[in-house]
């Protein structure tokens, strides 16, 4: 059986009854019960019926406690106005037409009839008005966190005995992902209140990969002091799953990728080190966002220019031009008042540097975009 209270603490009365309880909205919660938990109900709006949807009707518009033996739904929602169903403008229309003014009306309806003018729809509402719609409970359920914690007695001064540990965490939280089907979006490490988070760039539950990150970021930024509180925190996701090819070329393991990645953020810092990343838009410079190690460095803003056909002049460099290629004409982002549209060129100048320049067609100016390392 099922029972539904309506109220402003029904949330917290219904914990009391069962650790599943499905919340309907936020006054209303139905959960199942067994017959010696009825009597606790008494003295609240509440309603018992063999069906959820029944009890959650009776307990929303019938004052006190309600309950509804079995085969009787039809007769006791019987009294309800039509209004008590979930609303819906144009069924009720409808029924106001056809003189339907309470549940009792709809029900005694033929089904046939009913179906070939108001179709699924229109008998699920029947249905509803006569109690007898049977569905599983749709509990909440708090989402798992997949965390350890260590309070140490004495605390770690090596690197080694605190990878231990975590490694322990690790084999111990990946189980727990592994036997739901999960896997580790990020790696939240917390020593001595100082958090510091990982990011993978795949969902994994390798634990020898989130062990050498760890690992990597304890060598780049080592504790500030002897750790004596550990705690460990795994963000799970759905797991990678990839089809391999027959004839696809092997390419380097995404573990290999980020691990070498981990050991060069170590040599040159954190903040120099990143991934591309695509825009939706073809204008020229937007896959590659500032900040990152590239073979072109480009002139933030371009630098304005004067261009002949032997020579070439800005406010920081001039030159004899050597060899040119091009031109390469772009444009895009019709839509959009600071509309692009030029010619580019690749330019080789007697400083022995390689330039792109290129013509904004719309105020007809030369400007160097950038240079080739």
């Amino acid at each position: 059986m099922f029972a539904c209270i309506h109220g402003p603490d029904a949330n917290r009365l219904a914990d009391s009854f069962s650790p599943f309880v499905e919340m309907v909205d936020e006054k209303t919660v139905v959960f199942s019960i067994t017959s010696r938990q009825l009597g606790r109900l008494k003295g609240a709006q509440a309603a018992v019926a063999v069906t959820a949807e029944a009890a959650i009707l009776a307990a929303r518009n019938l004052p006190g406690y309600t309950f509804i033996p079995p085969g009787e739904e039809a007769r006791v929602l019987g009294t309800l106005s039509i209004d008590a169903l979930p609303p819906d403008p144009e069924f009720f229309e409808t029924f106001h037409l056809w003189g339907i003014r309470s549940l009792e009306d709809l029900a005694r309806l033929p089904d046939d009839a009913l179906a070939s003018r108001l179709g699924e729809r229109g008998l699920w509402l029947q249905r509803l008005a006569r109690g007898v719609i049977e569905r599983p409970l749709r509990p909440r359920i708090p989402a798992a966190v997949y965390e350890e914690s260590a309070d140490l007695e004495h605390p770690i001064k090596l690197r080694e005995p605190l990878l231990f540990l975590i490694a322990r965490f690790l084999h111990d939280l990946t189980a727990r992902l592994k036997s739901q089907s999960l896997a580790a979006a990020a790696l939240c490490l917390t020593l001595n209140g100082n958090q510091r988070t990982h990011s993978v760039p795949f969902p994994t539950r390798d634990v020898k990969l989130l062990l050498k990150l760890v690992e990597h970021s304890l060598v780049r930024q080592p504790p500030d002091a002897p750790v004596a509180k550990v705690h460990l925190e795994l963000i799970p996701t759905e797991p990678r799953r990839v089809q391999r090819g027959l004839f696809t070329p092997a390419a380097p393991e995404p573990e290999k990728l980020e691990l070498t990645l981990g050991k060069i953020r170590g040599l040159v810092g954190e903040k120099n080190v990143g991934y591309p990343e695509l825009f939706d838009t073809h204008r020229p410079g937007a896959g590659w966002p500032a900040g990152y190690l590239l073979p072109f460095r480009y002139f933030r803003p371009p630098l304005e220019a004067r261009v002949t056909s032997e020579r070439l002049w800005t406010r920081l460099f001039q030159g004899k031009i050597l060899q040119i290629a091009g031109p390469w004409r772009s444009s895009g982002d019709w839509w959009r008042p600071d509309l692009w549209n030029r010619d580019e060129y690749d330019l080789a100048l007697s400083d022995g540097a390689l330039y792109r320049i290129y013509l904004d067609r719309a105020p007809k100016k030369w400007f160097v975009e950038g240079v080739y390392d």
